[in-house]
């Protein structure tokens, strides 16, 4: 039997629910479930259910336990000389559940434990309680106890939250906390304390502030001493309050989730409601119209989100999709997978907990469902959070209906639309005499959120009279579509150059920047970003910053459908000739930072700019538009090759040489970049191919780089597989070339001579030329060769038996390379591998060489293909040092590691420094 209070009270038994009658008896069956197990005096049970008990209370309440007992209550329902029980142990009643969940919290558990156990007891104290019985005497007070303890969990999770660094999910937590609990003192400081961490201090010393004055309007009190001493030290920056705590809760990885700028206003209980959802669910879809706030409520979810739930998040817009076929492509490229297919997608993220959150997929919803419903079922941890006008109408969806803030919630839009239009009246709020005016246009527009910020943007120059006039000038008449309406008003408002450069921005793909907008649209920047400041302010264009802190623009879908109306096809086609341009410029002028200390920062921008890289590749090759397919290719390979997409960026080169026309500039790095990928992939010949074609392509246009590094791959290779001389010829001949080569290429002519000197047993040598290149390349920042030099210099370590310095040296190769550039970081940790050989820790050997394999599946790193003589040979190594069947046994136990894992084993190995070797 089961019995729950939380919702309407009802009582099951073996998963049925029972028919218990009306109102009174689940009264009674919710009071004596409040304490199972004990016996609940008759007089108190009466008191509890009659507010006024009847002169025949005893014989109804007797006839009312018979009838309960009858309707399949039983025995379980007791009546003793000390009144009446519920013979039930407490784990059957939800309440119970509840209270003594709350009693076993244990502080001394690890924090991202406590954090999920408070999320949950939180969430489920939020829930209503004793449902349609709002009559009985004891309900009150029960629910006046359940609302107490959700304000202390409330408490702790947010100060948990502040000390794991997480500020907006303290803040998100506690100020809806603050505003059920108005004369509460701990809640304001909480949420005073993370609004100053999170860089809002004027809003919390105004949090302060308005406490202050319910205080003193409510009983003529002033706050603590301890609530004016944090005031002041918010005011003076005092470091120990204001300063951010860097703790576990930021190493939750987020790629492409904005970090929004304006105030999230409302919606407390939407978001309690998704939050105990996240605990729960798979899959969630918010479903609603356009410019109901879907997206900002998935971002406000996400961006709380702690080490608790997720281990990584990735957003993605679908909004300008239109092809069902390249939604999974797009997903893939977005979380970094090998190749464009499903598979590759889950093999990416089956390490971890991610949540993938698929933004406004109205369009493609077909190929989503079919999308989701496959990864759901190809991985365990994986989460989706969906934005979309409609459900997915999938097994285990979580269907969400985001609806505006109308009837419950109109003040809400109230509180939107007068916080937006304060800032753009420059913090001057509605006089007396223009608050039933403001009020009115709230409902004139339905509680729709974009369109009440698209009204109040014109607050800058119009009056409240006249925007609600300028709105109801296009009202037809009965419920008219208020987005679409405020959409078009404002347009109209625009003068005729604010309107072409609405359109012209609305053709991005994806996030722009005004440097971009600029060099599409061939203008002045100083003019276009004058100019989209403007819709900016208007509401036109939306402004988040990315994790990294650069700023980014983006026009919201439902602005983009409707100035799609107003674009002409030829203006389009001349700004699709100009954006492949464009983005072939930037592609190709970025690509000598990606061998450079400006990596990391490079890879963030083509981060940000990837979908409309992509667009720009498909356009230009539809366009039969060589030279631009084959900078955005040539530019792009480094960028493939660091994020782990080399399948994919294969693919492209192929698909951008394979455009008919001349050789054009860029063609001597495509190749040389195509041998690179086609390598890592396992294809040899058409690795060797494009060698040969860089090289004749790079000598024939007078690029030494090219023809130098072209020939010590060549010879690289040969080597590797077998050929020594004829690898030792093709590395003289690049050495030749090397001189008036740049550094980068000089670094790669040296790592891949060193290798042929290891195949020629001249370690000593090999060392110092591996050494050479690693000097180069850490003069110059190129993270490729620095981490190539790294692992051809700890095996040939291990060929010249002195293992100890080979793990030492590659320990700090993997340190410096897991966090742009995954692959070669595995390659590293495969040296040590071998290198355990020697130092008699086979064991671990054979651990680390399974974590590789699993791990390397993500990133398509494949020790036989990358390795080749190499990785049979050192897996014979360790296994020599094993028992029959105990390798198979520990390369399994290293299957199921993760990176953490990996890096606590290596620590753990005995190392010395490689002392021989200069290593800066």
């Amino acid at each position: 039997m089961q019995v729950d209070v939380f919702g309407t009270p009802q009582v099951r038994r073996d998963g049925r629910p029972l028919d218990i009658g009306g109102d009174v008896p689940r009264a009674l069956v919710a009071r004596l479930a409040l304490a199972p197990g004990e016996a609940v005096p008759t007089d108190e049970l009466i008191a509890a259910v009659w507010a006024t008990p009847p002169d025949s209370v005893l014989s109804t309440l007797r006839s009312h336990v018979s009838r309960l007992r009858t309707a399949g209550l039983g025995t379980a329902l007791a009546g003793t000389r000390n009144g009446y029980l519920l013979d039930v142990p407490r784990t059957a009643v939800d309440h119970a559940r509840f209270e003594d969940a709350v009693a076993a919290l244990d502080p001394s558990r690890p924090r991202d434990e406590q954090l999920s156990d408070l999320f949950e007891l939180s969430s489920l104290a939020g829930s209503s309680l004793l449902d349609g019985l709002d009559a009985f005497p004891f309900v009150t007070p029960a629910r006046a106890a359940v609302v107490e303890q959700r304000r202390r969990l409330e408490e702790d999770l947010a100060e948990l939250a502040l000390e794991l660094g997480d500020h907006s999910l303290a803040v998100a937590v506690i100020a809806e906390t603050v505003e059920r609990h108005p004369l509460h003192e701990r809640p304001v400081q909480l949420l005073a304390t993370a609004l100053a961490r999170a860089a809002r201090r004027s809003e919390a010393v105004d949090a302060i502030d308005a406490f202050a004055e319910r205080m003193r309007d409510s009983d003529g009190m002033d706050p603590s001493p301890r609530l004016d001493a944090l005031r002041a030290s918010i005011v003076r920056l005092d470091p120990a309050v204001v300063e951010p705590t860097r703790g576990p809760a930021e190493t939750v990885q987020r790629v492409g989730v904005a970090i929004a700028l304006t105030r999230f206003v409302g919606r407390s209980a939407e978001l309690r409601t998704l939050r105990a959802g996240r605990h729960r669910e798979r899959l969630i879809t918010i479903v609603g119209p356009a410019g109901v706030g879907k997206t900002r409520l998935a971002v406000e979810l996400a961006r709380e989100a702690t080490t608790a739930l997720d281990d990584e998040q990735y957003m993605i817009d679908l909004a300008d999709v239109t092809d069902p076929e390249a939604v999974v492509p797009l997903i893939a490229s977005v979380v970094r997978a090998t190749e464009l297919t499903v598979d590759a997608i889950a093999r990416r993220l089956t390490r971890g907990r991610v949540l993938l959150i698929l933004d406004n997929a109205d369009h493609v919803l077909g190929a989503v469902a079919i999308a989701v419903d496959a990864l759901l079922a190809r991985t365990a941890d994986l989460r989706f959070l969906v934005t979309s006008r409609e459900p997915l109408r999938l097994p285990g969806e979580f269907e969400f209906v985001l609806r505006p803030l109308t009837d419950a919630q109109a003040e809400d839009a109230w509180r939107l639309f007068s916080d937006r239009a304060l800032d753009a009246r420059g913090g001057e709020p509605f006089a007396a005499d223009e608050i039933d005016a403001a009020r009115a246009l709230c409902a004139d527009l339905d509680g729709i959120p974009l369109a009440l910020e698209l009204a109040a943007a014109r607050l800058d120059l119009l009056d409240i009279a006249q925007v609600r006039e300028g709105i109801g000038a296009r009202t037809t008449g009965g419920r008219h579509d208020s987005l679409r309406t405020a959409i078009a008003w404002t347009y109209e408002l625009l003068d005729d150059d604010l309107r072409a450069d609405l359109i012209a921005v609305a053709r991005f793909a994806g996030p722009f920047t005004i440097e971009a907008a600029s060099g599409v649209s061939a203008g002045p920047a100083a003019d276009t970003s004058r100019r989209i400041a403007q819709l900016v302010g208007k509401s036109l264009v939306s402004v988040d910053h990315s994790a990294s802190g650069r700023r980014r623009l983006r026009v919201l879908e439902s602005t983009k459908e409707f100035v799609a109306t107003h674009d002409t096809e030829a203006d389009l086609t001349a700004w699709r000739a100009r954006h492949r341009a464009w983005f072939a410029d930037l592609a190709w002028r970025l690509a000598p930072s990606l061998r450079a200390f400006a990596a990391a920062d490079t890879v963030a921008v083509l981060d940000g700019f990837r979908s409309d890289l992509d667009a720009a590749l498909e356009q230009a090759i539809a366009a039969g538009d060589r030279d631009a397919a084959v900078r955005l290719v040539a530019g792009q390979a480094p960028y493939w090759y660091l994020r782990g997409l080399l399948r994919a960026g294969r693919e492209r080169i192929d698909r951008a040489l394979a455009v008919p026309g001349d050789v054009v500039e860029a063609e001597p790095i495509a190749w040389l970049e195509l041998s690179n990928l086609a390598y890592q992939t396992g294809d040899a010949p058409a690795a060797f191919a494009a060698i040969a074609r860089a090289h004749e392509l790079g000598e024939r246009a007078g690029d030494v780089d090219v023809a130098a590094v072209a020939l010590a791959r060549a010879g690289y290779g040969r080597s590797l597989f077998g050929d020594v001389a004829e690898g030792g010829r093709l590395l003289e001949a690049a050495r030749r070339l090397a001189p008036e080569a740049e550094p980068w290429a000089r670094s790669e002519v040296a790592m891949a001579y060193g290798q042929l000197l290891r195949g020629e047993k001249r370690l000593d040598e090999a060392l110092e030329a591996l050494t050479e290149s690693h000097r180069i390349a850490a003069s110059i920042g190129y993270v490729w060769m620095i981490t190539s030099s790294i692992y051809v210099m700890a095996k040939t370590l291990v060929d010249a038996r002195r293992p100890r310095e080979a793990i030492g040296l590659a320990a700090s190769g993997v340190a410096g390379a897991r966090a742009l550039e995954p692959a070669g970081a595995l390659a590293v940790v495969h040296a040590i591998a071998g290198a355990c050989a020697y130092v008699e820790r086979h064991d671990v050997g054979a651990r680390l060489l399974g974590a590789v394999d699993e791990i390397g599946i993500g990133y398509d790193y494949s020790t036989a293909t990358a390795e080749g003589e190499d990785a049979a040979r050192l897996r014979r190594a360790i296994a020599a040092g094993l028992a029959p069947g105990e390798f198979e046994r520990e390369y399994r136990t290293g299957r199921r590691w993760g990176w953490d894992d990996v890096m606590t084993a290596i620590a753990h190995l005995p190392q010395t420094p490689a002392t021989a070797l200069i290593v800066d």
